[in-house]
């Protein structure tokens, strides 16, 4: 998980200008303050950044930092319920 939330971490920071002392895996999505356009923009980064899809009910306003990450290592690690459910 460490990678994947830095990599997560900077892509919030980078493409989101989210200051990187305002990210905290607990936080919602939505306390980061990314509206529905900004979490479609979001789903394409990860996708383009790790190759994987993730669906849109892992990538809600109610999402935690932490969900999204945790969601993101079973999908690069091949679960078979991570990919049934994107």
């Amino acid at each position: 998980m460490p990678d994947t939330y830095d990599a997560v971490r900077s892509i919030l920071t980078s493409a989101f200008r989210i200051p990187e002392d305002e990210i905290r895996p607990e936080l919602t999505l939505e306390q980061l303050d990314l509206d529905s356009l900004a979490l479609a923009e979001l789903v394409l980064v990860v996708h383009e950044c790790f190759g994987v899809r993730i669906g849109n009910e892992h990538a809600s306003r109610t999402t935690t930092l932490a969900q999204v990450v945790d969601h993101l290592d079973a999908l690069l690690a091949g679960g078979t319920e991570a990919v049934a459910s994107s």
